[in-house]
Order: C-alpha cells, then sequence, then structure tokens
C-alpha cells in the first residue's frame, strides 16, 4: 500500500489568555510533516496611533511570545516565539510569509490580523525530508503549547482587543511509513553582549548533529546588522566555518543558494522591507546552512566533542545588545542508514 497524506484542522483552537501559556494536545495516530498555525484578531488601535514606529518587533506575531511542541510531557521539540517562527519560515522556504497591510499603515482603526506561519517537522531543503518527520505513532502524548503576550506585543499604543486573538492549529500527517526518523529540534540560546569582543563565545550542546543555525542580533529590542561582524564554528583547533558577516558575505551566500527573494519598498524606498514595524529589519537575522548538497551526512555530528562553539566578533550596541541562536539540531538513529 503506498503512503498516504491527509490535510487536517486539529481538533482545539488555542484560545487566548493574556500572558499566559495554554496548551492543547495533538493526535498520535501518524506521523507529521508540518503544523500550519493560523493567528487571527484585531488590537483596539486608533488610526492615528497605528503607526510603522509604534508597531512592535514580530508585528502581528509578536503577541506569541513562544511557541512549544512537546513529546511525552517533558521532550522539547520546538521552542521559539512568533517572530523567530516568521523568520525560519522566510529562510527556510525561500518567501516572505504574510504581512497584514492594514498594521501600520497610520490609517486602518482597529487592524485586524489572519496570518498562517508553518511549523515545519521535516527538514526543509533536504534530499529526503521524510527522514526527519515526526512520528507521533509511540508517544504518550504530544503537546502544542502558546505562550501569548498582550496587545500592545502588537502596538505599543493600543489599549484592548477588539477581537481575542486565537491560534487555529492544522497539521499534515502521513501514515503507511516506516522509519527511523531523525528529530529535528529548534531552540533559543539568547546571550548579552555587554562589550565589543571578537571572540565572543557561546557554548553549544554536544553528542547531537547540527545541520545549521539562525541568529539574530538586537539593540534595545531592535533587529540591527551592525552588532555581528564575523561568525565561526569552532570545536578545538577544528574550525568548521569562518565567514564575515559585517562585509555580507554570509547573508548574501544564503540568499543566493537558496534563491530567496528580498523586499523592496517603493514608496519609502527602502530595501528589505519585508515586515510592517519598524524595529524588523533582515539586517538583524542570519542563516548559516552547512548541509550544501541535501543530504545529513553533510550536518556536524558532535558525538564525542569534548566542545563546540560560536566564536562571533560582536561590537555592542548603545542599549541591551543581544544575540540569539537558534540551532537546528538533529537527533539521529545512528549507524541506520547509510
Amino acid at each position: 500500500m503506498p503512503q498516504q497524506v491527509r490535510f487536517r484542522k486539529q481538533a482545539q483552537t488555542i484560545e487566548y489568555s493574556t500572558n499566559n501559556k495554554v496548551a492543547v494536545g495533538l493526535g498520535r495516530g501518524m506521523v507529521y510533516r508540518e503544523i500550519y498555525l493560523r493567528l487571527k484578531g484585531a488590537p483596539t488601535l486608533a488610526a492615528a496611533a497605528n503607526t510603522a514606529a509604534n508597531t512592535q518587533r514580530g508585528d502581528e506575531w509578536g503577541v506569541i511570545k513562544k511557541i512549544e511542541l512537546v513529546a511525552n510531557g517533558t521532550d522539547v521539540i520546538k521552542s521559539l516565539d512568533g517572530n523567530a517562527l516568521w523568520w525560519l519560515d522566510y529562510f527556510g522556504y525561500g518567501v516572505a510569509p504574510k504581512i497584514t497591510a492594514g498594521l501600520g499603515d497610520a490609517a486602518t482603526v482597529n487592524p485586524a490580523f489572519d496570518s498562517v506561519l508553518v511549523l515545519p517537522l521535516w527538514l526543509f531543503r533536504s534530499v529526503r525530508p521524510m527522514d526527519t518527520a515526526l512520528d507521533a505513532r509511540d508517544l504518550s502524548s504530544l503537546e502544542l503549547a502558546i505562550t501569548w503576550g498582550s496587545f500592545t506585543d502588537i502596538n505599543s499604543a493600543a489599549t484592548a482587543w477588539t477581537t481575542n486573538p486565537t491560534v487555529e492549529v492544522y497539521s499534515l500527517e502521513s501514515f503507511n511509513v516506516s522509519g527511523p526518523f531523525t528529530n529535528w529540534r529548534v531552540f533559543a540560546i539568547e546571550k548579552e553582549i555587554t562589550a565589543t569582543n571578537p571572540r565572543f563565545q557561546i557554548q553549544l550542546p554536544v553528542g547531537k548533529m547540527f545541520r545549521g543555525f539562525m541568529l539574530n542580533t538586537t539593540d534595545a529590542g531592535v533587529d540591527v546588522a551592525t552588532i555581528l561582524n564575523n561568525f565561526k564554528l569552532i570545536s578545538g583547533s577544528t574550525v568548521f566555518t569562518d565567514l564575515s558577516v559585517g562585509a555580507d558575505v554570509l547573508p548574501q551566500i544564503n540568499l543566493l543558494r537558496n534563491g530567496i527573494s528580498r523586499g523592496w519598498d517603493a514608496t519609502g524606498g527602502v530595501f528589505d522591507k519585508l515586515r510592517r514595524g519598524t524595529p524588523n529589519s533582515l539586517g538583524g537575522w542570519y542563516f548559516y546552512d552547512h548541509v550544501t548538497d541535501g543530504m545529513l551526512t553533510e550536518a556536524i555530528d558532535t558525538l564525542g566533542f569534548s566542545e563546540f562553539i560560536i566564536e562571533a566578533d560582536v561590537k555592542v550596541g548603545a542599549g541591551s545588545t543581544k544575540i540569539i541562536v537558534y540551532p537546528m539540531e538533529l537527533v539521529p538513529v545512528r549507524g541506520a542508514r547509510a
């Protein structure tokens, strides 16, 4: 019998609860490829206050402070906020997800949003993405949890909700398929930069495999392109990569190789205008992919490593300067496949 696929809406919608976590259980009878999150709602906002400057980092997705996919009660498979998922989709699928035109236009009252992002379970840009699908059939539980913020996480001048936000959950699943499956995990490592440092180090976990990393640099809560100058990936005396970021080498390589389009706002004359709010900038986001041929055998296997380090040349900003690293970590079934 050939492999079967189905798209479906999960039984439960994740309802809004101010600054609280809300979790729903997901079905466990199949193998998950992707989960789709449909975010709907509308803040209460006067037209004059509905500006790009007041629109917060992440636009409407700023109201989602964390998305967590948890298996068996404790095994965290995905953990990132709504804004980071927007950028992960952009780099992974090669096109900017929908933005809400009425948000930040200085004309719309109570701008409503209805946006969709993909929470990928199988790994994009792979020769065999099914190898990294999530097999839910033997799990004791599978939960999707949303930690909500408030209306001011979308626009600083918002006063309430005209329509409370909700997240509808859809999924792409398959059955009549066998493993073994490598588990792809995404999580955030956040570090504060307190001084300019040509050898700022971020310790990474060892024992797993790493396909690559998404990185974000911010100053005072705003995406900034001038913080990260160089990116190294090292273990002991072995240097896996050493790329200039300040000279735009790493960003341009990734966009060109993967055919990712960049934005242009003809009205404002702003290059890379991909989001609505001014705190958002492509310049503060980077994607490093170590697997250039789509075969996961090119991923860095840290089994037996005593250390695995990102060494960055960084510059401190005027406010609270941070670098956030999102590893693409693979938990392999070693020896099962060549």
